[in-house]
């Protein structure tokens, strides 16, 4: 008798129901044995794998990190991170950068090819999966039903990265700076940063684009009067200058190479006015771009956009200097943005479309160019003017063979003639140095210890009259010739006489009705700027208890005010005649 297996029956014979479920319950057994054996087959190749991995990794040196529970995983990255785990990371205003080189950015002349980018726990996984073996602990089980550890590489959880770099504190991580392109002076002795890589000392990397020979420790009298003589001479000889102008131009440009020396201080804005287009204004914000690397962009006017133009440009934006455009001759700089950057040493911002809120060091010097430039508000005190005036109707018809250098801006395409201008303005500097580093006390505000500085470097460079054209700073100041006015006329009607806000306001009210031109005043009573109309007498009591105490146009606003009636009242004294008594 011929059987298929012991349990059926005879060929030829019904199964039984009982024999059919024996059978099925058998081949279920056979086929559960043989998946656990492929099942078991898979693991041991798996830990194996993660095995080889792991000691791949260690025998590369690679940290290990292991992600734990949440807070020991917090606590194991930010470690990890701290001790220099992923390489070329730096801490920056309190925030976990690192510096990578771009695959198939485009090289242009005014760009750093390094870039500083802001480490999220997005960037945060990848690194660590780059340059650390970050792992779990996991339980595999074994073919004989036990089970065993296994280390298995792992991306942390994204609430546990974010909490990870939200720390403000990083002591071993070096801090940085920036990223320059040319060599830049040391604070504590004025030595000259040659070599590239990280300088602790100046908390930079030196990223050279161009081929630049080494700077003498003490440049020769030579040298020192070849140098001068190449930037006044040539460089800067056929710009049409107004007043100081080139002695202002050449104080911002050597600020890229003072500003650290001097211990980053705040650089005001400069800004280049022109009294008609093509005279200049362009190249000479060129040579600043092409020789320390700068980023250049249209001027934007309102407040609230520039507030995002500027943290793009110092979140994404390499460079040591900054071109805000061609200013509209309808517009005006007094941005009160502009003004905080200026003053600011630290910029900090939210990210567009995130809720992330950022802090970069503001490292770069602003200029901003236009035709007939007005300047208001508060960045008249924060600027050098520099002015041209190529004093003839088309200056685009000017030949470039008539130039000392030719076509400047061609002239500066090429990375010789940069390295060229860079060598001889870091010999001047480096002569001043050497020569003692004397400083010209100059007051600015925030701005003083670089005034100083930088007029001591110009007395020693025998380049007079820095910064004397302050003055003209109100003659492209809206808001300064208004009041001016305004307050000129109003001494001429009232002399020293206390009024209120409200008797000042009745005076151009003929009638009961606004008068724009009123006789007595002549059109210099004061307008909101917003949109050219009169204040109502509660607004001019606002215009006005903002300027109490400030001078304009040679007047001081002063202001009385009287704690029986709570009413204030206000009058104008020229400045020699000094601040009345109980003036506020």
């Amino acid at each position: 008798m011929t059987t298929e297996r012991s349990h059926l029956t005879v060929v030829g014979q019904a199964e039984s129901d009982t024999a059919r479920r024996a059978r099925e319950t058998h081949e279920r057994h056979l086929a559960k044995q043989a998946d656990k054996k492929e099942r078991a087959r898979k693991a041991e190749y798996r830990r194996a794998e993660i095995k080889a991995r792991a000691d791949q990794l260690a025998a590369n040196g690679q940290p290990r990190v292991l992600l734990d529970t949440d807070p020991a995983a917090i606590r194991a990255i930010s470690g990890a991170v701290d001790d220099g785990a992923i390489p070329d990371t730096y801490v920056r205003a309190g925030t976990v950068v690192v510096v990578e080189t771009p695959s198939g950015a485009i090289a242009t002349d005014d760009d750093p090819a390094q870039i500083i980018t802001i480490v999220d726990q997005t960037r945060l996984a990848r690194l660590l999966a780059d340059h650390t073996f970050t792992y779990e602990l996991t339980k595999e089980k074994l073919a004989d039903g036990s089970t065993e550890l296994v280390e298995t590489e792992a991306t942390p959880k994204g609430h546990v990265a974010a909490a990870a770099l939200s720390s403000a504190n990083w002591p071993k991580l070096a801090p940085l700076n920036g990223i320059v392109t040319t060599p830049v002076f040391r604070p504590d002795d004025g030595s000259l940063v040659q070599t590239p890589g990280y300088d602790p000392a100046t908390g930079l990397i030196y990223a050279p684009k161009l081929p630049l020979p080494v700077v003498p420790e003490r440049p020769s009298e030579e040298e020192l009067a070849a140098a001068r003589a190449f930037i006044t001479d040539e460089l800067l000889i056929d710009f049409p200058w107004v007043g100081p102008s080139r002695a202002n131009y050449l104080g911002m440009l050597v600020a890229p190479l003072l500003r650290p020396y001097l211990g980053g201080v705040p650089v005001p804005l400069a800004a280049v006015d022109a009294t008609s287009p093509a005279t200049g204004k362009s190249l000479l914000t060129t040579i600043m771009t092409k020789v320390y690397s700068g980023y250049t962009r249209p001027w934007v006017g309102d407040d609230v956009e520039l507030r995002k133009v500027i943290t793009s440009i110092l979140v994404d934006k390499g460079g040591a200097v900054v071109c805000l455009d061609n200013v509209g001759k309808a517009e005006t700089v007094d941005q009160p943005t502009l003004a905080a950057l200026l003053t600011a040493t630290v910029w900090s911002d939210r990210i567009l479309g995130v809720s992330t809120t950022v802090r970069v060091p503001n490292d770069r010097v602003w200029f901003v160019t236009g035709n007939s430039l007005s300047i208001g508000g508060d960045i008249a005190s924060r600027t050098v003017l520099i002015r041209l005036d190529a004093q003839m109707p088309d200056p685009a018809m000017r030949p470039p063979s008539r130039f000392a250098l030719g076509d400047l801006e061609e002239w500066l395409g090429d990375p010789i003639n940069r390295a060229t201008v860079l060598y001889h303005l870091l010999i001047l500097v480096r002569g001043w140095i050497v020569g003692g580093a004397r400083r010209v006390e100059t007051p600015m505000r925030s701005f003083t210890p670089w005034a100083s500085a930088t007029a001591g470097f110009l007395d020693w460079l025998n380049e007079p009259g820095f910064m004397t054209n302050r003055d003209s700073l109100h003659e492209v100041d809206e808001e300064e010739a208004q009041y001016g006015a305004f307050y000129a006329r109003w001494h001429e009607l009232f002399g020293d006489k206390r009024l209120t806000a409200k008797v000042l306001h009745e005076s151009v009210l003929p009638k009961a009705e606004w008068s724009a031109g009123g006789e007595d005043w002549r059109g210099t009573f004061l307008v909101r700027r917003k949109d050219g109309q009169p204040p109502s007498a509660v607004g001019l009591g606002k215009m006005l208890g903002s300027e109490r105490g400030r001078y304009r146009g040679g007047y001081r606003l002063n202001g009385f005010y009287d704690s029986d009636t709570k009413v204030w009242s206000y009058s104008v004294t020229p400045k020699a005649a000094g601040v009345p008594d109980g003036a506020q």
